[in-house]
């Protein structure tokens, strides 16, 4: 710490703002916190429509108007027009029981090999990516992986 010489005068405290400036302040704090959360908000929500001068564009209104999503999928993160299966998730043994494909359920971290018997759940959606094996009668019929 540095030691003053006798005779030196400290510099003027700064004044506390004005009850104006306060105020002011108060404001921008509040705006600024406004901002981020709703930026960080906006970070969590699902790809919104793509935009053509404001407006979404024609793919956009044609993948919302037959029920779909558009959705990033894929190794690329291709944007995506994305239908749900109302039979998502249901038990099955072949593809004719789903709305989609039958999907086997992986073992110990792998897919079952072909031939053996799997339990099946129904496709989630039409854009089926990953690797996953198809069931025929309660076997794996394929298996494949789609990047």
């Amino acid at each position: 710490m540095r030691q003053r010489p006798p005779g030196e005068v400290l510099p003027p405290l700064p004044t506390p703002l004005p009850l104006k400036g306060a105020r002011e302040l108060e404001l921008r704090i509040t705006i600024t916190t406004a901002l981020l959360l709703t930026l960080t908000l906006a970070a969590c929500a699902p790809a919104s429509l793509p935009l053509t001068g404001g407006y979404p564009t024609r793919e956009a209104q044609q993948c919302a108007s037959s029920g779909g999503a558009l959705e990033t999928r894929g190794r690329r993160g291709n944007l995506m027009c994305v239908h749900r299966f109302s039979d998502a998730g249901t038990a099955c043994a072949s593809d004719k029981d789903c709305k989609g494909r039958c999907l086997a359920a992986p073992t110990n971290g792998g897919l079952p090999k072909v031939g053996e018997a799997s339990p099946g759940r129904c496709q989630a959606d039409d854009k089926l990516f990953g690797c996953y094996a198809t069931l025929e009668g309660g076997k794996v019929k394929s298996s494949l992986c789609v990047d």
